[in-house]
């Protein structure tokens, strides 16, 4: 990484989650943006993103998720379906 950094906000309107029970939906907020996070260090902020090019895609952004999964799994693959779904 280079010292030149740049900041930028990204705000995700709604994350529905149908279909999957979840015995402590209340960590799927703070895993996920632990997961996005770790995502924008490993892989970096895609260059549309600090410049303000990033659109919303024309698709709902789905994910498939093994029956009995935890929150930090399904937030694991949120983050990177999210990532990949505005152009990472």
């Amino acid at each position: 990484m280079t010292g030149d950094r740049r900041g930028f906000e990204l705000r995700i309107g709604e994350i529905a989650v149908r279909g999957v029970e979840l015995r402590r939906p209340d960590l799927l907020g703070p895993a996920f943006e632990a997961a996005l996070t770790r995502q924008l260090h490993d892989r970096g902020v895609p260059p549309g993103w600090t410049t303000g090019e990033v659109r919303p895609p024309g698709r709902p952004l789905t994910l498939t998720v093994a029956p009995g999964a935890g929150a930090e799994e399904i937030a694991e693959g949120l983050a990177r379906t999210v990532y990949e779904g505005l152009g990472g």
